[in-house]
């Protein structure tokens, strides 16, 4: 195994997962000893060396995972110690020791132009870690189940997606749930009972009641995130996103585009995009147009009215 790796990308949970599992394949076994954490923002870069070129106490082999390794991105942020890069880059080039460092990088890209990210590119490895597509989330489903000697049927898999959308921590922790609650086969009566309706499900599911002309479901389901705590705001800003979403997809499928150009094009997951075009395949160009603008005169309202906000955002959700 390469003794420098990066893994980047956007879905933390994923990305630590990635980590913990290189450094198990390097070590064998781990311990406090054999693992170290450190990370970038507190940690100058003369003692993550020094740490690196420590012999491993009681182990064989030692591995150090170093948190958000910023300094591999084009991001200015802000640090509580000030970084010597031109000892790292020397430390890298003529790294000496048989330790294995392991970047953390939560970003969706590395800044190719940087010395120390063309270094490590040519000493070390790389890896993307991206978002996991439908057939991958489903096919994790399935295998996790596996490992604990249950399965789920088909409606129920479906259900299960639907609520929880193709992020792979909601998905993760749901199926947590639903494994504690269930003995065996999971049905689509267990999804229903204990797995919870994400806030992008929700707010898609939102645009469609509105879209469908059924308002007292829209305001009920309103009125139900509202107890939840949900700022009417930030509800206004998702369903305007989801709106946008809509309409570009709308735009874009009449152009012809298939589902994975488009995704790709708007840079949202193709899953949001398989939705969306389900959607968008019932309603005319010209009446997205029209909620588009219907949310443009709320998101004033909202900032000028002296309205409360959950009467005002109960107000939009009848007149969208």
């Amino acid at each position: 195994m390469n003794l420098i790796q990066v893994i980047y990308g956007t879905n933390i949970i994923r990305i630590e997962e990635s980590a913990r599992k290189m450094a198990k394949d390097f070590l064998g076994e781990i311990d406090e000893f054999s693992l170290v954490s450190l990370n970038y923002r507190e940690t100058p870069v003369e003692n993550l060396i020094e740490e690196a070129q420590t012999l491993p106490f009681l182990s064989d082999k030692k591995a150090i995972i170093v948190n958000d390794a910023y300094f591999l991105t084009g991001a200015k942020t802000k640090s509580d110690v000030e970084h010597n890069i031109d000892l790292f880059i020397d430390y890298l080039t003529n790294k000496n020791d048989d330790t294995l460092l392991i970047f953390k990088v939560f970003n969706e890209q590395l800044d190719k132009r940087k010395k120390i990210t063309k270094l490590i590119q040519k000493e070390g490895a790389v890896t993307e870690v991206k978002e996991m597509t439908e057939p991958e989330i489903r096919a994790f489903i399935i295998d996790s189940l596996n490992e604990e000697n249950m399965n789920i049927d088909d409606m129920a898999l479906d259900m299960f997606l639907e609520r929880t959308g193709i992020s792979y921590s909601n998905v993760k922790s749901e199926l947590d749930k639903v494994v504690l609650y269930t003995d065996h086969t999971i049905t689509a009566d267990d999804v229903d009972d204990v797995v919870s309706i994400s806030m992008e499900q929700n707010i898609f599911k939102l645009t469609e009641l509105v879209l469908n002309g059924r308002k007292d479901e829209a305001v009920k389901l309103v009125r139900q995130l509202i107890l939840q705590k949900e700022e009417p705001m930030q509800l206004l800003h998702l369903i305007i996103s989801q709106f946008r979403l809509l309409y570009q997809v709308k735009l874009l499928s009449n152009e012809g585009f298939a589902q994975d150009y488009i995704a790709k094009n708007l840079r949202v997951h193709p899953y949001r995009v398989k939705l969306a075009m389900r959607e968008v395949r019932k309603h005319r160009q010209d009446k997205l147009e029209e909620k588009m603008v219907i949310c443009r005169n709320m998101d004033y309202k909202f900032k000028s009215s002296y309205l409360g906000r959950n009467t005002l955002f109960e107000l939009f959700v009848m007149e969208i």
